[in-house]
């Protein structure tokens, strides 16, 4: 059964703000880091569904390696890759073999967001 549970790990906090409070108005519990071993820690402690990484973050474990490690933590988890690199297509293409579900670009509206983790949630 799924949960509401949502982490989002991004090294722009107005990304953070912005996810945690419309997805928290859309019935989503947000936690967010901005590091990705923060995030590991928070996705130990919460154990959330859903996840949306960015690929490239400015310091600390880059979205590769997070995604590795969280999915060996967590196999079900639903990964969405959120990333303005998408011309880094090796990593793009690494993270979805990797089990990623989806990448989508930044910026992205909220809405197209909402309805892609909504897709996720269904799978």
């Amino acid at each position: 059964m799924s949960n509401n549970k949502l982490i989002v790990i991004d090294d722009e906090e107005i990304i953070l703000r912005q996810f945690k409070f419309f997805f928290g108005r859309k019935g989503y519990e947000v936690f967010t880091a901005s590091k990705g071993e923060d995030g590991l820690a928070l996705l130990k402690e919460h154990d959330p569904d859903l996840m949306i990484l960015d690929l490239h973050l400015a310091e600390g474990v880059q979205g590769v390696d997070i995604l590795k490690q969280a999915l060996e933590f967590k196999p079900g988890l639903k990964v969405a890759i959120h990333t303005g690199f998408g011309n880094d297509k090796d990593a793009v293409d690494m993270c979805l073999k990797m089990g990623a579900k989806v990448v989508l670009p930044k910026p992205i509206t909220l809405d197209i967001l909402k309805e892609e983790l909504d897709k996720l949630q269904k799978m």
